[in-house]
């Protein structure tokens, strides 16, 4: 048999020989077990543990560091039951805003889930504001926060009328008084904490900036 096939097969019988250097290779594991065999050869459950109780150790420190980011009260912004509440068709929400006065219209904002951008005119200026996105074809009353992999605030899983109440007060198309006139005051209790927090928020703020000026 020729000398090139007799090596070929000889190849496919120890594929490795070609790709290896064996002395190399043999030299590097009589280094590596000159101490005797490692412990975690020998013990290969009791490392296995040990890896185990590892991760589960890191994966504490790192959901204790995500814990340090979570929203105030946020449990309170994931509780479905008690935010969806008092639904509101968004045809319906934005024929009552052309009923109060406020010139506005909407369009689609390109995002695939179902929103479309609401715009509107600052009172007493030809000023055109967005002001934020409205969930169709319906808006319970209050938001209901979205959370990513960590349990860290990632947007909304659902968007409420309220918070685009806060978003007309806060663009100027409304004053709070206003928008109280036109839906109505915000029941106590869980649910309306965040929005009522934020109004107070928005007022004091306006009110320093008067102050200042």
């Amino acid at each position: 048999m020729p000398e090139n096939i007799t090596q070929g097969l000889h190849t496919l019988d120890k594929p490795w020989e070609a790709h290896r250097d064996m002395p190399v290779t043999q030299a590097t594991i009589k280094k590596m077990l000159a101490d005797g065999t490692p412990k975690w050869i020998r013990f290969p459950r009791d490392y296995k543990a040990f890896a185990q109780e590892s991760l589960l150790a890191e994966k504490e420190i790192s959901e204790t560091m995500t814990r340090r980011y979570k929203m105030a009260h946020q449990e309170e912004l994931l509780n479905e039951v008690a935010r969806k509440v008092n639904p509101w068709g968004t045809r319906d929400f934005i024929k009552k805003l052309r009923d109060s006065g406020i010139q506005c219209f909407t369009v689609d904002n390109g995002f695939p889930k179902s929103t479309v951008a609401l715009w509107a005119l600052k009172p007493g200026t030809n000023e055109l504001t967005y002001v934020c996105f409205l969930q169709i074809p319906a808006m319970w009353e209050y938001s209901v926060l979205r959370l990513d992999k960590r349990g860290l605030p990632n947007g909304e899983a659902y968007r409420g009328w309220r918070t685009v109440e806060m978003q007309l007060i806060e663009k100027g198309i409304v004053s709070e008084r206003r928008a109280h006139q036109i839906f109505g005051y915000p029941t106590d209790g869980e649910a309306s904490r965040r929005f009522r927090q934020n109004l107070h928020w928005l007022r004091n703020r306006r009110e320093s900036v008067w102050d200042e000026n």
